[in-house]
């Protein structure tokens, strides 16, 4: 007569603890998703600094040359 009062906030306990469990599963993909781009991007950034920076500084010298200093 009062199972319902028992069997309702259990079936919605155990719905919400699935939701939950596949809502971290998705988090937890994201975040090594995230972390494997940034790898990447740490990889990528020394070597496009100095592909920007080398021609500045080739110029540099060049004009301290000319220049006398």
């Amino acid at each position: 007569m009062y199972i319902e009062f028992i069997v309702g906030p259990v079936v919605s306990l155990l719905i919400a603890l699935k939701f939950v469990d596949i809502k971290d599963k998705k988090r937890v993909e994201e975040i090594k998703n995230l972390e494997a781009h940034i790898e990447v991007i740490e990889n990528e950034l020394p070597k496009k600094v100095m592909a920007t920076m080398l021609p500045v500084a080739k110029a540099v010298q060049k004009l301290n040359q000319q220049v006398g200093l």
